[in-house]
């Protein structure tokens, strides 16, 4: 399901389905530190996730050293990417390990 119009009210129905995330800037085990943010055709993507098992998965294939599991809702996210400036841009990608990610871009306003 790829609902690629920017609206997370149409997964689940509301936008209320329940995600981990974490912050997108963190170290690498190697020591470096950079943005955890996925990329697809120019725009950059939040990667969200449904259980923390999976979110733990993705960490670990990215190389991160350490974060904190946030929870919450996809609409919650995709506002609050939208309030911070650097953010605007940042859509969100749910459960990007898997074979059909959902993939909700940016909007704007």
């Amino acid at each position: 399901m790829d609902t690629s119009d920017g609206t997370a009210t149409r997964f689940g129905g509301n936008g209320e389905v329940k995600v981990f995330y974490s912050t997108p800037f963190g170290d690498t085990n190697d020591g470096e530190q950079r943005l955890f943010l996925l990329e697809r055709e120019g725009v950059r993507y939040m990667p969200v996730f449904r259980s923390v098992d999976s979110m733990k998965e993705f960490y670990g294939r990215m190389n991160r050293a350490a974060y904190t599991i946030l929870e919450g809702d996809v609409q919650t996210v995709m506002d609050t990417n939208r309030s911070i400036e650097p953010m605007k841009d940042v859509g969100v990608v749910i459960e990007p390990l898997t074979a059909s990610p959902v993939i909700l871009t940016p909007r704007s306003d």
